[in-house]
């Protein structure tokens, strides 16, 4: 979902540098929301730093900066991971994080700003982290910084340049410079970015939930929350003598919010307290939070167990959509590091909906790391990354992008019955041409291989002769996925099938590598025996006139043009309980069947092969 735009400055992506595992990761995308997905220690808690370094609320320190060889690196560090003679040049000279940010239009106004902008932090060996921006300065350095001149300085600027202003006071004189500055030679560079920019960017929230003292540091975050939004409030600006007092006043009616909310969510819990210290000089100061069970016994947040800490916190996230969604909170990025960790499949569900309700406020944008299966398949495959070491170094995977192509492509996935961790994990994509191969070939490659399809990371899918499967496939491949096709023989030179020879080769795949025949020797049905098909038909649809099915009934049909739709059509008019789809035929022929050497030869060889290229 798209929310709707919110007033103020929005960040679009980032890129990373130099930061921890990411030597450089382009244009990852802050939705609303992004899930970072991927095996542990890839760059998923590095990415949600970065964001924070970005947007200056996390402090960058020497250790972030990427190692140069991961060789080089590792003699270095000792088990407890402190570092020890660790020689400057081991690690890049430059880390930064660059992101492309939007204004509306009263921010463009209010800091003389285009709609787009480029904004990067960065930091060195030798400095600290400083803000810059892309942009076009004019050539000549003497027209970039002149603003902060005073009126002699600027006297002697305009005198210096041969510039004629209309007068000679402060106005006259800046007027007179910024019209050369427009006119002037210009060139793209990075400028130092003032503080009010800096203040405009959006702010942050993180979630860590790796231990069980998050539920304290997240009653906290949300009270942070609280205390940024009723300062921005324009009734408290400017009394500073009163302002501590109400700032405490008020949160102190948040903190019983919570409160109530905590006790309403997990009755286990009898009373809860929370008291809110606030400094004006520091924000919030302190929270102290002490609780008790419902017998009275006194319970810490930090000693209770994993569970009930992870479900207090999941109930101060249902209460900070409130206050997300207050005046003068102004653009927010969440951060959630596995925030579903110890929580059971149901709250796995209110976690879901909660963060469905976060993302539809239109201030709210989200980047969550995860490894829920739940939470992947639970959003659109545009907004999962994939996250991966490669040559120790993090890169990342999208299986769809922002385009109207990559969107299609996420919509032909979902109704081919491919789930997110399907296509982000799976080894090898299998379409085959209908629903009976789809239905039928997990019970017979079960049988014949002694193993699920999906055990050996095979994912299968019905094409039904749809265009829209072999662009799928297309898409796959270029995102270096594994493929094939089960045809059959019938449609390799069928002009109108989509499974086509010729239909692949037009959407850029390889018949010889990418397609599988079967068929003796048209069509899937072909391949089953008389006998066989004998066999269930005397089980499952006995004629009519109460005589039994033989081979030759069976035989004959063979001659046809089309084996399935005559074999249908028969079982169906002579006996009355007869197949009504051509999946009812080949299920049950699936079913009947008892050993692997029932599964046709031609069959097997297919399923060892499929078995093969997914290894």
């Amino acid at each position: 979902m798209e929310p709707t735009q919110e007033a103020g400055v929005r960040l679009e992506h980032i890129s990373i540098t130099g930061f921890r595992s990411i030597e450089s990761l382009e244009h990852l995308k802050i939705g609303a929301p992004t899930l970072l997905t991927g095996h542990n220690d890839a760059g998923k808690s590095a990415s949600l730093d970065a964001v924070r370094f970005l947007l200056n609320a996390y402090p960058s320190n020497d250790r972030d900066r990427t190692y140069l060889s991961e060789e080089d690196a590792s003699p270095n560090e000792n088990e407890a991971g402190k570092e020890s003679s660790v020689r400057p040049t081991n690690r890049v000279p430059l880390t930064c994080v660059e992101g492309q940010f939007l204004l509306d239009a009263e921010e463009q106004v209010e800091l003389s700003l285009p709609a787009t902008i480029q904004i990067r932090r960065r930091f060195q060996t030798d400095g600290p982290a400083v803000y810059e921006r892309f942009c076009e300065v004019p050539l000549d350095s003497r027209l970039r910084a002149f603003s902060t001149l005073k009126v002699d300085g600027l006297k002697d600027l305009v005198a210096e340049l041969g510039l004629d202003p209309e007068g000679k006071t402060k106005p006259f004189l800046l007027k007179s410079l910024e019209t050369a500055a427009e006119l002037a030679e210009k060139l793209w560079q990075w400028e130092p970015v003032p503080a009010s920019l800096v203040k405009a960017l959006p702010k942050v929230l993180s979630f860590d939930q790796a231990g069980q003292n998050d539920a304290e540091q997240t009653i906290k975050a949300a009270l942070q929350a609280a205390y940024e939004a009723h300062a921005g409030q324009p009734d408290l600006k400017g009394k500073l003598g009163t302002l501590e007092v109400e700032l405490q006043e008020k949160l102190a009616k948040d903190a019983a919010q919570i409160r109530q909310h905590i006790m309403d969510r997990c009755t286990d819990i009898g009373q809860v307290t929370i008291v809110p210290e606030v400094s004006f000089t520091s924000g919030l100061k302190a929270t102290q939070v002490s609780v008790t069970a419902r017998e009275g016994e006194g319970v810490r947040l930090g000693e209770a167990g994993a569970g009930r800490a992870r479900r207090v916190a999941l109930a101060v996230w249902e209460y900070t959509r409130g206050l997300l969604a207050g005046p003068g909170v102004g653009n927010v990025v969440l951060l959630y590091d596995e925030p579903d960790t110890h929580l059971d499949y149901a709250h796995q569900r209110d976690l879901m909906r909660l963060f469905r309700e976060q993302c539809e406020l239109p201030n709210i944008q989200m980047v969550i790391a995860t490894h829920s299966m739940n939470l992947i398949d639970g959003v659109d495959i545009s907004d999962v990354v994939h996250v991966r070491h490669e040559g120790h170094r993090t890169v990342i995977d999208r299986l769809a992008d922002e385009s109207d192509v990559g969107r299609h492509l996420g919509s032909v996935a979902a109704s081919l019955g491919l789930r997110n961790t399907v296509l982000l994990h799976e080894r090898l994509f299998v379409g085959v041409e209908g629903v009976s191969e789809q239905g039928a070939f997990p019970v017979l490659f079960k049988l014949s291989m002694g193993r699920h399809l999906e055990s050996c990371g095979i994912a299968l899918w019905a094409c039904r002769n749809n265009e829209g499967a072999t662009d799928f496939a297309k898409f796959l491949v270029q995102h270096d996925r594994e493929v094939a096709f089960v045809i059959d023989a019938d449609s390799k030179t069928a002009g109108k099938n989509a499974l086509s020879d010729k239909r692949l080769e037009a959407k850029g795949l390889d018949p010889n590598k990418h397609a599988l025949y079967i068929g003796n020797p048209k069509e899937f049905e072909d391949i089953f025996s008389d006998a066989q098909w004998a066999n269930v038909a005397n089980s499952k649809w006995p004629r009519a006139d109460e005589r039994p099915w033989v081979e030759k009934d069976i035989s004959v049909l063979r001659k046809s043009r089309k084996f399935s739709d005559e074999l249908l059509s028969m079982f169906k008019t002579e006996s009355l309980s007869g197949p009504m789809r051509k999946q009812q035929l080949t299920m049950e022929m699936a079913m009947s069947l008892t050993t692997p050497e029932d599964v046709p030869e031609d069959l097997r060889a297919v399923f060892d092969e499929l078995l093969s290229r997914a290894a």
